[in-house]
């Protein structure tokens, strides 16, 4: 193989690994871009402007009525992850010895992350890269992230008895600038463009994935001090969202095979289902658990390691695939 087929072929991956150690080197530009407040959400803004531009969103009314997706997926946001994470903390945080502990502070640190959403950008653009049902992925994205001004308390006050309140007005506006409005705007560029674009296509089909190892540097330059300073804490934390992770994997790929999901919905349902997202998280920890010392730490490693493994899954799904047409709407 040619040096510049293998570097057509696997440049993501190697993307990913040079974003790592970018982090880990060099995570001023990784810290500056998470405290500027705005470059990250510019950046699932301009994902979704993708979004709408290359999606067909006549077809998003359709998939809004695929019920059996959008449980699945809630349900795996909202109760196998809340749950399964409770389950991974009891057995890889120290023990509970007390609600002042260290193994008190280490689950509630844990159940701050398990209790978000569903990521957006991230989610969608694998998504693209597994050649899923995009439009499926965007729907269940944005009911995940609407629901969690409801959703989320519930779960913190049902696992570890605390109560807290999301701004839900300034949530709502934040959804649509962030969300609606490029989607909006991708779709009237579609319109006016669509026919022009044959050449530059391939082009803007790649830019989601430089968002992801822009997502993925920034994830691991706001982690590298943690892993360095803490390394148990760290390697404790890693390890309860490992399983965590790998749980959601395994629990909504079983259920979309025993649903019988066509692959493109397989797949926006297991990528969708599996992440978290990080902004939300970290405001619940600013406002409501300042005083906690590992708030920050399984938000920022769950959100490492479900880019690393998800962005290795989903050429996987791709293949499958190829391999398992299906042109059944489900």
């Amino acid at each position: 193989m040619s040096a510049r087929r293998f570097f057509e072929r696997y440049w993501f991956l190697l993307g990913m690994a040079g974003a790592i150690v970018a982090g880990a080197v060099a995570p001023g530009g990784g810290l500056w871009l998470r405290e500027t407040g705005v470059a990250l959400p510019a950046l699932v803004a301009f994902t979704l402007l993708v979004s709408g531009f290359t999606l067909d969103t006549t077809r998003l009314l359709a998939r809004a009525a695929n019920a059996r997706a959008i449980a699945l997926t809630l349900s795996s946001t909202y109760v196998v992850a809340p749950t399964v994470a409770y389950v991974g903390a009891l057995l890889c945080g120290p023990p509970l010895d007390g609600p002042d502990s260290e193994g008190a502070r280490f689950l509630e640190a844990q159940m701050i992350m398990a209790a978000q959403a569903g990521t957006l950008a991230s989610a969608l653009a694998l998504t693209a890269v597994a050649r899923g049902d995009q439009e499926l992925a965007l729907v269940l994205t944005v009911l995940s992230n609407f629901l969690t001004a409801v959703l989320t308390p519930l779960v913190l006050r049902l696992s570890i008895g605390e109560d807290v309140s999301f701004p839900v007005v300034e949530m709502m506006g934040r959804m649509a600038l962030v969300v609606v409005a490029p989607v909006i705007l991708g779709q009237l560029l579609r319109h006016a463009l669509w026919s022009r674009t044959a050449r530059v296509l391939p082009t803007v089909r790649v830019l989601p994935r430089l968002i992801i190892l822009a997502f993925l540097y920034t994830g691991f330059s706001a982690a590298a001090s943690h892993l360095f300073q803490e390394p148990l804490v760290a390697l404790r934390f890693l390890g309860a969202s490992a399983l965590l992770h790998i749980a959601l994997l395994a629990w909504t790929y079983g259920m979309s095979k025993a649903l019988r999901f066509d692959p493109g919905t397989r797949a926006a349902v297991v990528l969708c289902g599996s992440q978290k997202t990080l902004p939300n998280g970290i405001y619940l920890w600013e406002q409501f658990f300042r005083t906690n010392p590992y708030g920050a730490l399984p938000l920022v490693l769950y959100h490492v390691f479900q880019l690393v493994v998800d962005t290795l899954v989903a050429p996987w799904f791709n293949r499958q695939r190829e391999r398992e047409p299906s042109n059944r709407t489900r």
